[in-house]
């Protein structure tokens, strides 16, 4: 506190004058920096930079224009630099320890800017949340569900966990299991599922379709179905290629079996 008194002192003994300078000096600063961000603004847009960066490079760019001018400030008011450094230092170990999660997260989302592992437009999951991002800020990220609910995802959760980033390679693999009888023959059913499947037209023609037998279960004999599908047609392909196949297989006599019970009375008890 002691280093503080000498800032005290001064401000306690300012003229009208002085003051009134000072606030001219405010006024006269934020106008410049409106305009000279303002400049900046327009330059950086007509760069070809990512919109995030653009902001995080203005957003830095404001501080240091802010600074200066409480520094001017500070000079016109005759405050010693070494008050203001203290002063500063006090500030700034006051709002670290009050903003630690912001902090983190801002240290997150300069993460995410810097090391891009996904942009605006991707669906990705982000701390077991699926979405699509909308918005890559310092504090948050904004994801939009597929039943259109908007969820914010903590920046500094990033670095912490698993990003899966579902759009990253333009195609996801399709997975799909089928079930029939055991007195079906597996190998027809089969390569019919295999017909239905490839003929979609959004199914990747240069890939093989895979269809297998995958296990034996209690009730049918499990098929195992894969193919490549353009990563924004994962879901309507799925829905659409079940209901396709449940109809091929029912058109062609494939029974599709249901789980069931065989209940064995003793003789004596009848």
């Amino acid at each position: 506190m002691t280093s503080l008194e000498p800032l005290f002192d001064t401000l306690s003994r300012l003229s009208i004058d002085t003051l009134l300078r000072g606030a001219i000096l405010i006024l006269v600063g934020y106008v410049l920096i409106r305009l000279i961000l303002k400049l900046v603004r327009r330059a950086l847009n007509r760069t070809n930079l990512d919109a995030h960066i653009s902001h995080t490079l203005i957003t830095a760019c404001r501080l240091v224009l802010y600074f200066i001018l409480l520094t001017m400030v500070m000079g016109q008011l005759g405050i010693s630099s070494t008050s203001l450094v203290t002063l500063l230092g006090v500030f700034g170990l006051a709002l670290s320890l009050a903003l630690q999660d912001t902090l983190s997260n801002i240290a997150g989302g300069l993460f995410v800017l810097y090391t891009k592992p996904f942009k605006v437009g991707d669906y990705v999951e982000l701390w077991g949340v699926e979405g699509t991002v909308q918005l890559i800020g310092f504090i948050h990220t904004t994801l939009t569900t597929i039943d259109n609910k908007l969820v914010y995802v903590p920046n500094g959760q990033l670095s912490k966990d698993k990003i899966i980033n579902y759009s990253a390679e333009g195609r996801r693999q399709l997975e799909m299991t089928v079930g029939i009888g055991y007195e079906d023959d597996s190998a027809a059913a089969r390569q019919l599922i295999e017909q239905v499947v490839s003929a979609d037209p959004r199914i990747d023609k240069t890939e093989p379709v895979f269809v297998k037998v995958w296990e034996l279960g209690d009730n049918a004999v499990i098929l195992r179905i894969r193919a490549w599908v353009p990563g924004g047609d994962m879901i309507p392909a799925r829905c659409d290629l079940y209901e396709a196949i449940k109809d091929a297989l029912q058109k062609n006599g494939f029974h599709i079996p249901y789980p069931q019970r065989q209940l064995h009375f003793p003789e004596k008890a009848l």
